[in-house]
């Protein structure tokens, strides 16, 4: 499978595109339906490009690259192909009944096309409705990644949530550490060091067990302290729930 089309062209779309284009893939076309997008990605992958899916070219694999509520009124217009989407929410079942080979390609990555990423470190998770095919894009999958794992829609589905919690829900708790240190102008960047002690301890050790702080003590008076000098209601909220979820693990 050297000849791909993406159907696509934002930030999974362009990353992927580069790390296949690096493994002398060959990148065939470009899909957007704004013309400019595809053509910026285009020009990067040295490759045709189009906004009509009417006119996508012939190859051997096509990788679609886009939002998730936009998925089945692609796969309306598009014949019977060699076809793999890159969602980690999305089932396989989008394909049934339309597609002889169809799967999932699905980079476990938080992507932005503005920001280099080494592709290699990427868990790629791989389904196919059949065993030839799912053998084909592990290989192309082993191009890319040190690490490529066989996932079922189901275990998927519960991979993209736990990554919910991981790395956006954590990353929205960065933000809000933000909006509180901004109002004492105090920067955020004093906090890095306490990030990533957090993050590296992971690598060795279980998440439960390495859980510090007020709530993991069950000092109820610092929390009572922190939630009466909370002013907005949401982060209140916010404070109240995660600390209660971290005393009930402790029980």
């Amino acid at each position: 499978m050297k000849n791909i089309i993406l159907i696509g062209s934002g930030n999974v779309a362009t990353h992927l595109g580069i790390a296949l284009k690096k493994r002398d893939y060959n990148i065939v076309q470009i899909w957007s339906n704004q013309i400019n997008n595809a053509k910026i990605l285009a020009n990067k992958l040295d490759c045709n490009f189009t906004d009509s899916i009417k006119k996508l070219l012939d190859a051997d694999l096509y990788i679609l690259a886009v939002k998730d509520d936009v998925i089945h009124q692609i796969l309306n217009k598009i014949p019977d192909i060699k076809i793999v989407h890159t969602s980690g929410g999305l089932g396989m079942e989008v394909f049934e009944n339309k597609f002889t080979h169809y799967g999932v390609l699905y980079p476990l990555q938080t992507f932005n096309k503005n920001i280099n990423i080494n592709f290699t470190n990427i868990p790629l998770c791989i389904e196919a409705n059949n065993t030839k095919f799912e053998n084909n894009l592990i290989k192309l999958g082993n191009q890319l990644s040190d690490k490529v794992v066989r996932m079922s829609s189901e275990q998927r589905k519960q991979l993209h949530i736990a990554a919910v919690f991981a790395c956006n829900f954590s990353n929205h708790m960065f933000s809000i550490a933000d909006t509180i240190l901004s109002k004492s102008d105090i920067e955020f960047k004093l906090l890095l060091p306490l990030i990533n002690q957090t993050v590296s301890k992971l690598t060795d050790k279980n998440p439960v067990d390495v859980q510090t702080g007020p709530a993991k003590r069950n000092d109820k008076e610092v929390i009572d302290s922190h939630l009466n000098n909370i002013t907005d209601q949401t982060t209140k909220e916010i404070y109240r729930l995660i600390s209660n979820s971290i005393i009930k693990d402790n029980d």
